[in-house]
């Protein structure tokens, strides 16, 4: 978790981190580099010895619990109320992307009950396993999501971002910024609020 959240951590890091013995911590990242759960990268330095940066490989990504099988059985759910009329010579892109805005939606209504939006948001993402990190500063909002549950998804295309982009927009607005990071060591979202935004959203939701 600590190297899946940081995209990438020396021995040193883990080891202040986890609070054990630098050589402990590399016992435990040999194990799981032989197990293809880990990788590593060189980084040189001016001087002395070279340090090693380790992440996850796609096999670990895929190590962490996903979400495939709950918005497998929303997408069948909402497709199965779709009627011939529907359609309306829309292609077959068109019709998923409003079915993947319309599970947003319901999400966003579902998780919204008896929350304020930013709470909503936050309960959403971890009861679906996103391993969200919510901060606010003075500029605002900060949300990373640092597992995504559709990551090979989202990879090949991101029509599956639909959803979050969805409710996000329903419980939070049209202002939020949404910024995703792929590479073959992480792939995570970042969604940023301004804070006259985040202030206006708490007003409306306290009822003005």
């Amino acid at each position: 978790t600590i190297i899946r959240q940081n995209n990438g951590v020396n021995v040193d890091e883990l080891a202040r981190e986890m609070q054990l013995a630098p050589a402990t911590v590399r016992r435990h990242l040999d194990i799981l580099e032989r197990d293809g759960l880990v990788d590593h990268t060189e980084i040189r330095k001016p001087t002395g010895r070279p340090q090693y940066s380790f992440h996850l490989t796609e096999k670990g990504h895929d190590s962490v619990p996903k979400d495939y099988s709950r918005l497998l059985n929303e997408l069948v759910s909402d497709l199965k109320g779709i009627t011939s009329d529907d359609f309306g010579g829309k292609s077959g892109d068109e019709v998923l992307k409003q079915s993947l805005t319309r599970i947003g939606e319901k999400r966003a209504a579902q998780y919204g009950q008896g929350r304020r939006p930013v709470e909503a948001v936050t309960a959403a993402f971890e009861d679906c396993g996103y391993d969200p990190i919510v901060e606010t500063d003075d500029e605002g909002l900060k949300i990373r999501v640092t597992n995504c549950p559709y990551r090979k998804a989202s990879i090949d295309d991101e029509i599956i971002c639909t959803v979050d982009r969805s409710m996000i927009k329903s419980l939070l607005g049209d202002q939020v910024q949404h910024s995703v990071e792929m590479s073959p060591e992480a792939n995570y979202c970042v969604y940023l609020l301004a804070t006259e935004q985040l202030v206006q959203i708490d007003s409306q939701a306290l009822g003005g």
